[in-house]
């Protein structure tokens, strides 16, 4: 049986080890503004570490569509997904303006343009949490780099 309230069953692209490792980021962290890159289990990590308000972005319309039922139409008071589409720089007038108190960023799907994503969030949030992929040694040295240029702590 799971320890999870909102995640009983665990799938192979989102392991309870993932899972486990955000609760325990918003449990240090207390975030309560989150704003998000790729919707889907990591959400209901966030609502389940006591996230008041997500605002979470996808890219690709036919998983916008699914998640608006399946998250956005379930917890309508936290989660407001926002479509995009991709342009360098990166622009969500949904959410330019706004600031938070993390972002978690498990997407978009193609890891080459979280580089992008991960500026953006910098640009908006206290804290930003994002998967290293050891598959993908582009984005952690780009994680690397943007955190000297920025003098910013790394914790890999």
């Amino acid at each position: 049986m799971s320890r999870f309230r909102l995640y009983p069953e665990e799938r192979h692209w989102w392991s309870f080890n993932d899972y486990g490792a955000v609760l325990d980021t918003m449990r240090v962290l207390q975030p309560a503004r989150v704003l998000e890159f790729g919707p889907g289990s990591s959400t209901l990590a966030l609502i389940e570490g006591g996230a008041t308000h997500i605002d979470t972005c996808e890219d690709a319309p036919d998983w916008a569509e699914v998640y608006e039922q399946r998250l956005q139409a379930a917890y309508p008071a936290i989660v407001r997904l926002h479509r995009y589409t991709w342009a360098v720089p990166l622009s969500i007038p949904a959410v330019d303006p706004q600031r938070y108190d993390l972002a978690l960023i498990d997407g978009p799907l193609g890891t080459d343009r979280r580089p992008i994503v991960v500026a953006y969030c910098l640009e908006r949030c206290r804290a930003v949490l994002s998967p290293t992929e050891d598959a993908n040694p582009r984005l952690r040295a780009f994680l690397r780099q943007i955190a000297a240029e920025r003098s910013l702590q790394l914790d890999i």
